[in-house]
């Protein structure tokens, strides 16, 4: 996640030779725009389940994960109601495990699972989690520690009525000013961002996490350029099934890029309509991940496996998908900052002086 590319991010350490495979960053869409085809038909939901069935992984980060379902309970998300969607947080085994009942206290609509994997990858949790979904859509947040803002929910309810072959994904973002596993050479840690969050008084209004962050890398031109990745990307059940949900044979550290393979896969779909929820973000807390909180030849290694593994499986490197995207959405006021910053990055990509 978040892969390293000096053409996709912008870097405070000294330019190195590009990894073997290393992601093909494309800098416009491609130029045909998007349309609603007359007999698009909304998705169909099912009788007596929710409308959307929410799929979390959290491996070794408590303190993260609460705020991530903090992020998804009925009080935060705007405009929805607890029967409207669930939440299925399923949990890796290790020695800093959830409380379930903490996590089943947030909602009737939570529901907590706890698994023993014996790969380092999420894969597995996904696909299980996915196989327990009530709803005719399902969304999946492969990373725990990544919180959303307010209106992620009832937009993608909104979606749906669009067409039932919609992708919906999220741009992302860093708390912090800078990505992270730069920020963290400078000392960023929890107890930087703890203070960043309590500046906002988050949770109050979950819109001013865009004050306190910037783009993440595999979203760096914002809604001007496409997106590598998202940490929430929904799809109908059909489209899940004609998927085979996420590919198992990514099983590097982190599941390496299997998200960016399936939000690829799912938008390159014939007939799908990928929508971007504009004005939405999820936002990475630190936390030491795989790729966000690793230095320098360890980080690159890390990179250089999972860069390697894509193209061992796909035949050659990652390369996002061009299909525009729909904008669906409201902007709030606080996010000018990271609307320029995209807008800024997506000229450079381009070759514009600046």
């Amino acid at each position: 996640m978040d892969p390293e590319s000096p053409s996709q991010i912008p870097t405070a350490e000294p330019l190195r030779k590009p990894l073997p495979f290393s992601p093909q960053w494309v800098a416009t869409y491609a130029p045909e725009m998007p349309c609603i085809p007359a007999t698009a038909v909304a998705l169909e939901h099912l009788p007596g389940a929710p409308r959307i069935s929410i799929v979390v992984i959290f491996y070794r980060m408590r303190r993260q994960a609460m705020k991530t379902l903090q992020s998804l309970t009925a009080g935060y998300q705007r405009g929805v109601d607890p029967a409207d969607y669930e939440v299925i947080a399923v949990e890796n085994e290790s020695q800093e495990m959830l409380d379930p009942a903490e996590v089943e206290a947030l909602g009737p609509q939570f529901r907590y699972v706890a698994r023993r994997e014996v790969e380092p990858t999420p894969v597995h949790s996904i696909n299980y989690g996915a196989s327990l979904a009530r709803a005719n859509m399902i969304a999946v947040m492969i990373d725990g520690a990544r919180m959303l803002s307010p209106g992620v929910v009832s937009w993608t309810l909104a979606a749906q009525r669009i067409s039932q072959d919609v992708v919906i994904a999220v741009p992302g973002y860093h708390l912090g000013e800078k990505l992270q596993q730069e920020a963290m050479l400078a000392g960023y840690d929890e107890t930087v961002e703890q203070a960043l969050l309590e500046g906002i008084h988050w949770p109050g209004d979950g819109y001013r996490l865009f004050e306190i962050s910037c783009l993440s890398g595999t979203s760096a031109g914002g809604v001007f350029k496409p997106i590598g990745e998202s940490n929430f990307v929904a799809v109908s059940r059909a489209l899940w099934s004609r998927l085979g949900g996420f590919d198992p044979r990514f099983n590097e550290t982190g599941g390496g890029q299997v998200n960016l393979d399936f939000y690829k896969r799912a938008c390159e779909t014939p007939g799908t309509l990928p929508v971007l929820l504009a004005g939405e973000g999820s936002f990475h807390q630190f936390h030491g991940g795989i790729t966000t909180g690793q230095k320098g030849e360890i980080r690159r290694g890390i990179m250089a496996a999972h860069f390697a593994q894509y193209a061992a499986i796909r035949g050659g490197p990652y390369r996002p998908p061009d299909k525009r995207p729909f904008l669906l959405g409201a902007f709030p006021d606080c996010t000018m900052k990271t609307m320029e910053q995209a807008a800024r990055n997506a000229r450079a990509a381009l070759g514009e002086q600046l």
